[in-house]
């Protein structure tokens, strides 16, 4: 598999809240992106808490060797509790940090099979010639009031509340994680990113851009380009992976 994972403040901000992870190996693969929440303290510290629970799990694990597919969901999302715990558990020992909190998309790939635990606004795409396919649920406001046919996709875009998360690590300890199992088919394409990118470009506009760029290295550049050409309001983070299970 061929991942790349690059990230950028945006225009607006002086410092970058995203953290992420590509770990890639023969027999498993990670991807993830946490996405500091913005406006709180130490939101970069809640994120790099988050990915340096996977990397730890990667470092101590062998690679080589997986775990079965049918661990993959237990294994995620107790590393996304530990995550949560982990952040709860700096934040009352400082003060300073307080509030902190953090997204948290990640994924355990091992051939074909993938399986994401999620919880927040980033989000993870499936990329194929025909479609973009969004495989994880905004666990923000904006998506509660769209669910409930309060406003439509259309009026969502560029709302002033749209940032506004009910669901994220740090804010409670008793998180839900949306747990999600596929199979990839044959020349499928991953896409892991924080909202710095889904809120300034169109889903249509990242999958013609995806599709314009052969290799993962100039897909985050194009898209991360975009991000910032429309405002770059946020922090960009873009992971980016093909020829999944060659």
């Amino acid at each position: 598999m061929r991942a790349v994972g690059l990230t950028h403040p945006g225009r607006e901000r002086s410092r970058n809240e995203d953290s992420y992870l590509v770990k890639t190996g023969k027999g498993l693969s990670i991807l993830a992106v946490a996405d500091g929440m913005g406006g709180h303290v130490a939101g970069d510290v809640a994120s790099a808490l988050a990915i340096g629970v996977l990397e730890r799990y990667w470092n101590e694990m062998s690679p080589e060797k997986p775990p079965p597919r049918e661990r993959f969901a237990e294994i995620i999302k107790n590393l996304i509790k530990k995550s949560n715990t982990l952040i709860l558990e700096e934040a009352a020992r400082d003060s300073s940090k307080r509030g902190m909190g953090t997204t948290l998309t990640a994924g355990l790939l091992r051939g074909r099979s993938l399986t994401i635990g999620h919880v927040g606004d980033s989000r993870a795409y499936l990329v194929s010639t025909e479609a973009l396919t969004l495989l994880t649920k905004d666990h923000s406001l904006l998506e509660q009031l769209i669910q409930a046919g309060r406003i439509s996709p259309e009026e969502a875009e560029g709302h002033p509340k749209r940032h506004i998360l009910v669901r994220a690590l740090g804010t409670s300890a008793d998180v839900e994680i949306d747990l999600i199992d596929i199979e990839l088919s044959e020349g499928a394409a991953l896409l892991f990113c924080s909202d710095g990118l889904t809120s300034m470009v169109r889903d249509e506009e990242i999958h013609r851009a995806a599709l314009n760029h052969p290799d993962p290295l100039l897909v985050a550049q194009a898209l991360i380009r975009l991000a910032n050409e429309r405002g770059g309001c946020d922090n960009i983070t873009v992971i980016y992976a093909t020829e999944i299970g060659r």
